[in-house]
């Protein structure tokens, strides 16, 4: 029997390299077999879209009103911004805001110290030359009323003599008369006109510097309400601090605001939407907030004019103005009351939900089922509230519209 040849070192070497490389794949393939089979889940069935039948609706017949609503404000009738006639500084505030105030009552002036020195010197040069007149005026009518007796005397005498037919004695009365007589227009012509005019000139002086002081000065016009104080007001609600004294307060600037706190007026702001739609003579509701059950009318009682912006207009300027007559609510300045306005109405007129109408490309056009064909018209609209719109043109009563 003849012995097996002997492998060389490099062939062995190949054998064991091929089974190393071949080991991962043999494990692999044995994973393979031990891991269970996963079933693929069978997808969940999704329903097939039913497409919604599309709304329609029908033109009907009926009343269609143009609605909206708007905000006023509670304004008295009577109030007047006041000011100081020339430039200064402050001297004192003699009302606070929401106080009071009679007619006449100083309600603030400028520092003025040697103004009113001069006016109380004034006044003391007037009285003495009122006093000097006084005086003359005494002494001259005692005067006068004297001359007057002599004279009566005189004729009393003369005509006593007459009785007794003295003729000396008559032509010495006759000579006292006329001596009597003389007196008495003397003392009637003997009126000093340097006293008068002294008077008149003190006068004219007192009135210059109480004029003066008047400038300086704020009266209240009419008794009322202080709604405001400040410098350089633009509105009927004072600024956030007071004024201080020394302060630099301009002529013509209104510096604080005056009401009567009744009658009242209702404001609406000229930049409100829908604004112009109000005209002279319109009425409309107010609904009070806190009384929403007692709605009251109001009318439009004057627009805003050219001239609202050349003057000091508190809180309002270019506004619309509504009186307010009748039986109201509490109304206080100040509240805010919503105003309900029909701006127009439409009697048996033909409707259509808004949403059958169609917008597009600048056409107003629906969408018209007609059996079993659908045709697209155009239509002209007017009136539009509360979803519903006014067909004026294209459609008749009874139409059937498929919606959008």
């Amino acid at each position: 029997m003849s012995a097996s040849p002997l492998k060389s070192p490099c062939a062995r070497f190949r054998t064991s390299y091929s089974l190393f490389l071949l080991l991962p794949v043999l494990a692999f393939a044995l994973t393979g077999c031990l891991t269970p089979v996963r079933a693929v889940p069978t997808p969940t069935p999704w329903p097939t879209p039913v497409p919604s039948e599309q709304k329609r609706y029908t033109v009907t017949r009926g009343t269609i009103e143009d609605r909206f609503q708007i905000i006023a404000e509670v304004a008295p009738l009577r109030w007047e911004p006041l000011a100081f006639a020339v430039d200064g500084k402050l001297g004192s505030v003699l009302v606070n805001e929401g106080e009071q105030a009679e007619e006449g009552q100083i309600l603030a002036e400028l520092i003025m110290p040697d103004l009113l020195e001069q006016l109380e010197q004034a006044r003391l040069d007037l009285s003495r030359a009122e006093s000097v007149l006084w005086v003359y005026e005494n002494e001259l009518t005692f005067d006068l009323e004297r001359a007057q007796l002599e004279a009566r005397r005189a004729e009393l005498l003369l005509q006593q003599a007459r009785e007794a037919g003295d003729t000396t004695e008559i032509a010495l009365q006759e000579v006292a008369l006329q001596i009597a007589q003389v007196n008495l227009r003397e003392i009637e012509n003997r009126v000093d006109p340097s006293l008068e005019q002294a008077v008149a000139r003190a006068k004219l002086a007192v009135a210059a510097l109480e004029r003066q002081v008047e400038e300086r000065r704020i009266r209240a016009p009419f008794a009322g309400q202080v709604v405001a104080v400040g410098i350089g007001l633009n509105s009927m609600r004072g600024p956030l601090e007071p004024p201080q004294r020394r302060a630099d307060v301009p002529a013509f600037s209104p510096f604080i605001v005056i009401v009567e706190p009744e009658p009242v007026e209702l404001i609406v702001s000229s930049q409100a939407a829908r604004a112009a739609d109000l005209v002279i003579g319109k009425e409309v509701t107010a609904i009070h907030r806190w009384a929403q059950d007692q709605p009251f009318p109001v009318h439009v009682a004057q627009l805003p004019t050219i001239s609202s912006g050349d003057r000091f207009i508190p809180g309002f300027p270019g506004s619309i103005h509504l009186s307010v007559e009748g039986d109201t609510p509490p109304l206080v300045a100040g509240e805010f009351i919503n105003i309900q306005v029909v701006a127009a109405v439409r009697d048996d007129t033909l409707l259509l939900p808004d949403a059958a109408v169609r917008r597009f490309g600048g056409r107003t056009f629906v969408v018209v089922q007609d059996g079993d064909r659908q045709r697209r018209i155009d239509i002209r609209t007017g009136l539009e509230s509360q979803g519903m719109v006014e067909v004026l043109e294209g459609l008749e009563e009874g139409d059937v519209i498929l919606g959008r």
